[in-house]
């Protein structure tokens, strides 16, 4: 474990968090998709994700360091809908909590078969998530949402049994 994931809290996300939520979103984001979807990214700034986080709560964790909120993991029904990690804090085992986390929540909420959706060719995440323990189970047609309208996009399926 890092120095930096010893000083990790992990506790369930407040509306308090909402603008937190909204920079590590929209960072993170920007940081890993930007290159796969310039488009999508030109038209998503921070008023995109401020608009939206709220909507997470309450099924959402967050990481902190020092009361900053560093990263999070959030969820709907069975399938985990965002992990987001900002950049400065990627390659610290942070995600790997969040998800955990989420995960955690999930199986005490009765779910054994959970799944999420990661971008074609964000190949950094789809390794972080096999590494995991999920599995790509297929390709899926889904859409981008932006300040102008969505755009259409194929995801990764992956599914994960839990213990």
């Amino acid at each position: 474990m890092s120095d930096t994931s010893a000083q990790v809290t992990i506790r369930r996300a407040s509306v308090g968090d909402i603008p937190a939520l909204a920079r590590v979103w929209h960072d993170a984001w920007h940081s890993s998709h930007a290159e796969i979807d310039p488009d999508v990214a030109a038209r998503r700034p921070i008023r995109f994700f401020d608009e939206r986080i709220g909507t997470a709560l309450p099924d959402c964790v967050v990481a902190s360091v020092g009361g900053d909120v560093i990263g999070f993991a959030s969820w709907e029904g069975n399938s985990i809908g965002q992990v987001f990690v900002l950049p400065a804090f990627h390659g610290h085992g942070i995600a790997a909590m969040v998800i955990g986390a989420a995960e955690d929540a999930l199986h005490a909420d009765g779910h054994r078969d959970i799944c999420l959706y990661c971008r074609k060719g964000n190949a950094r995440a789809r390794a972080f998530y096999e590494k995991q323990g999920w599995a790509v189970v297929g390709e899926v047609d889904h859409d981008l949402g932006h300040m102008e309208g969505r755009k259409p996009v194929i995801v990764w399926r992956l599914e994960k049994t839990l213990a």
